[in-house]
C-alpha cells in the first residue's frame, strides 16, 4: 500500500503523530517513546517544538547544500565543475529535486501542526503574551516555506494549519499558487503584530517583526513577477496595491532604526573595504590593520539561517546529528573540499573599475566576492594548515573556466574561487564538512536594493535611488543619477554574488517584459564560444514536482511543464 511520507524525521516524529497512525499501530504502546498526549504540557515542550519549525531551511535539502548545488550551477556567474549541472540536467528523480521539496514540507508540515496543536491546548504556565509570539515565530517560518514551495515548484499541493493531513493514504492535487500568496501575506501580517524587534542574545536568529516584515515585502515583490506578470495581469490595481505594501514592509525595516550596512572604518585600508563586506560571510571576527569586524551577527543581519560546528554524534548531514553545513565540503576552497564551485571571468568584469576608492582598480566587492591567486586563506596562527597560506589556481579550485578556455584577457588570476563564506577557511573539528558558517535568507542590503526594486516599479519618488546608492556608498562607489531596472539588476549582480539570489533574479525577471531576463546573452560558460543556452522556456523556470510524489499521489499532482 503507497503511504504518503510527511517529512517528519525519526527522533522528533513524536512531536507531530496525531491521528496519521492506523488503529494497529496504535495497540502498540512503545513506552520508550512520548505520545502526543504527553507533549505540549509544559512551557518548554512549546518551545522544542517551535524550534523544530526552523530545520527545513538548514537542512541539506535548502541552504545547507542544495539551494548552491542547483541555484549557484544553473546561474550564469558559477560555474560547476563538469557542464552536466551547469547545463540543468536534473531531472524529477534527481536526489536534490526530491531533497529540496522533502525538506520544505517537513518545515512546512512542523509549522502547521505545531500551531494546531499550540492553538487547540491549554498549556499550564505559558502566558498568552508568550504564546502569541511563539505562533508569531511559527506561522512567519510557515510563510517562508510558502514562499519557496510555489516560486521554486510552481503548483505544488498546498495545506495549512486548518488543514494538516493526517491520513498517511490521502492524496494531494495541484493547488492553484494564489493560495500560497494569499496565506503567506495573512500569516506574515499575524506576525508582524505579536513578534518582537529584537531577542536576548541567547535566542538570537529567531523570527522577528524586523524578519517577517522584510519577507513580507520580498514575497510581495515576487508576487508581482509570479503571480500578476506572469499572466500579463501587471499594472492592475491589485498589483499596484500589492507593490505599495510591499514598499511599506520595506520602509519598516529600513525605519526600524535595528538594521545598517556594515561599514569600513577609518583609517580606510583596502582590508577595511573588504571586510566590512565580507563579515557578513565569516565565522570569526576580521581584524584589518586599525579595525576589527564583528563576523556573522552584524548590523546587516536581518534574517539568518544558523549553524554551528558541534557534532553530537556519528553521521554528518546537516541537521543529523551535526548543526552545520555540507556548503564547504563541497565548494570552499580547503585543500580536501570537492571544490565543485568556481567563479566565471565574466563575474569580474561586471565590477565598475570607473570611481573606485584609492588602492583598487575597481569595486572593492570583486575582491571580498573573489579568491585570487596569492590571497591569503586565513590570517589566524593557530591554524598551521592555512595560515598566511595563498589561494593556488588548480589547488584551492579545479580550474574549470580555464579548461573551458573562457578565461578573458588580462585577467589578475588564472582562476576565481568563491570568497564568501569561505574566508578564513574553515579547518576546526571535522572540516570542511559540518561548516558552522551562516547564511543569510535576507540581509539589509538586499533589502535596500529590493526597496529600489519596488520604487521602479510604482515609479521613483527619489526614495528607491536613496536605498541603492546606500549600497554602493558602504563601498565609496558613485551615486547613481538615475534609478532603472538595468541598475538594480547590475547592483544586485555584484552586491549579492554567489549569495544564491541570482537565478530566482533571472526567473522572476523574465516573467516581466519591461524586465525581461534574455537567456541567449547569457555567459553561460559552457563551452568557450558560449554557443549552449540550455535554458528552456517554458519548462526551467521551475523544478519539476520529484516523480516520487507524482506516484504517490496516484496521479492526482501533475507534473510542471516540460519535464
Amino acid at each position: 500500500m503507497k503511504r504518503r511520507y510527511l517529512y517528519i524525521p525519526f527522533l522528533l516524529i513524536i512531536i507531530f503523530i496525531s491521528n496519521s497512525c492506523s488503529e494497529d499501530f496504535l495497540e502498540v504502546e512503545n513506552r520508550n517513546e512520548l505520545a502526543l498526549s504527553s507533549f505540549f504540557k509544559t512551557p518548554d515542550d512549546a518551545l522544542y517544538a517551535i524550534n523544530t519549525c526552523y530545520y527545513g531551511l538548514s537542512g541539506g535539502g535548502t541552504f545547507g547544500r542544495d539551494w548552491y548545488f542547483m541555484f549557484g550551477s544553473f546561474s550564469d556567474r558559477i560555474l560547476f565543475e563538469t557542464p552536466n549541472m551547469d547545463e540543468i540536467t536534473i531531472n524529477s528523480s534527481a536526489g536534490q529535486v526530491s531533497g529540496m521539496f522533502k525538506e520544505l514540507y517537513m518545515g512546512l508540515y512542523r509549522a502547521s501542526s505545531v500551531i494546531m496543536n499550540l492553538t487547540d491546548k491549554e498549556i499550564p504556565g505559558l502566558d498568552e503574551e508568550l504564546k502569541q509570539r511563539y505562533l508569531g515565530e511559527i506561522y512567519a517560518m510557515k510563510a517562508a516555506y510558502y514562499f519557496l514551495l510555489v516560486t521554486i515548484f510552481n503548483e505544488p499541493f498546498y495545506y495549512d494549519e486548518l488543514s494538516v493531513p493526517v491520513d498517511p493514504n490521502a492524496v494531494f492535487p495541484n493547488a492553484d499558487p494564489v493560495q500560497f500568496w494569499d496565506k503567506m501575506e495573512e500569516d506574515l501580517e499575524f506576525a508582524i503584530s505579536v513578534l518582537p524587534a529584537s531577542y536576548p542574545s541567547s535566542d538570537i536568529g529567531r523570527v522577528t517583526s524586523g524578519m517577517a516584515n522584510a519577507l513580507l515585502g520580498k514575497a510581495l515583490l515576487f508576487k508581482h513577477y509570479y503571480f500578476y506578470a506572469r499572466a500579463g495581469n501587471s499594472g492592475n490595481a491589485d498589483d499596484i496595491a500589492d507593490l505599495e505594501k510591499a514598499e511599506s514592509a520595506f520602509l519598516a525595516v529600513k525605519n526600524s532604526n535595528m538594521y545598517s550596512l556594515v561599514q569600513p572604518q577609518e583609517p580606510k585600508t583596502k582590508l577595511d573595504y573588504m571586510y566590512a563586506h565580507l563579515s557578513n560571510f565569516s565565522y570569526v571576527d576580521l581584524p584589518s590593520e586599525n579595525n576589527t569586524y564583528k563576523g556573522e551577527i552584524t548590523t546587516e543581519s536581518v534574517w539568518m539561517i544558523m549553524y554551528d560546528d558541534a557534532r553530537m554524534a556519528g553521521g554528518w548531514l546537516p541537521g543529523w546529528m551535526w548543526s552545520g553545513h555540507m556548503n564547504s565540503q563541497w565548494f570552499g576552497a580547503h585543500n580536501s573540499s570537492f571544490r565543485n564551485h568556481e567563479i566565471h571571468p565574466a563575474l569580474w568584469q561586471e565590477f565598475e573599475t570607473a570611481g573606485a576608492p584609492a588602492g583598487f582598480d575597481r569595486d572593492p566587492r570583486a575582491y571580498s566576492t573573489c579568491y585570487l591567486d596569492g590571497d591569503i586563506l586565513d590570517f589566524r596562527p593557530d591554524n598551521e594548515k592555512f595560515y598566511n597560506k595563498p589561494f593556488i589556481s588548480g589547488v584551492n579550485d579545479k580550474l574549470i573556466a580555464h579548461n573551458r578556455g573562457l578565461n578573458i584577457p588580462g585577467q589578475p588570476s588564472l582562476s576565481f574561487g568563491l570568497r564568501k563564506h569561505y574566508f578564513p577557511v574553515y579547518y576546526e573539528k571535522s572540516a570542511p564538512n559540518n561548516a558552522p558558517t551562516n547564511r543569510n535568507f535576507i540581509r539589509y542590503a538586499d533589502v535596500l536594493l529590493m526597496h529600489a526594486e519596488v520604487m521602479v516599479l510604482l515609479g521613483d519618488d527619489g526614495s528607491g535611488m536613496e536605498s541603492l546608492n546606500e549600497v554602493r556608498r558602504r563601498m565609496d562607489m558613485p551615486d547613481i543619477d538615475a534609478l532603472s531596472s538595468d541598475a538594480i539588476i547590475h547592483e544586485r549582480d555584484i552586491e549579492l554574488a554567489t549569495e544564491g539570489h541570482r537565478w530566482l533574479d533571472l526567473i522572476r525577471w523574465s516573467f516581466d517584459p519591461d524586465w525581461g531576463t534574455n537567456w541567449d546573452e547569457l555567459e553561460w560558460g559552457i563551452n568557450e564560444a558560449n554557443s549552449v543556452n540550455p535554458f528552456v522556456v517554458g519548462k526551467h523556470e521551475f523544478l519539476p514536482i520529484p516523480l516520487r510524489e507524482i506516484n504517490i499521489s496516484q496521479g492526482a499532482l501533475k507534473q510542471n511543464p516540460g519535464w
